[in-house]
């Protein structure tokens, strides 16, 4: 699976969970990340999220999907 099939897949916007197992990491990796304005994250109803796009420009992937 290319990593443009992986973006697609992925919704839209993505619990800490959930970023968390896309990247590997812990949850509270994942809130450093947010809290220290490295990860971009929405306000929820049920908690904080993280668009998909937000994600893809953290890991700085950005620009292959562009392409």
């Amino acid at each position: 699976m290319t990593l443009s099939d992986q973006f697609e897949n992925l919704p839209k916007l993505l619990k800490i969970s959930e970023v968390a197992d896309f990247t590997s990491t812990h949850e509270r990796t994942v809130r450093r990340w947010i809290r220290d304005g490295r990860l971009v994250a929405l306000e929820h109803p049920s908690g904080l999220r993280v668009s998909r796009r937000a994600l893809w420009r953290f890991l700085g992937l950005d620009l292959a999907l562009s392409a």
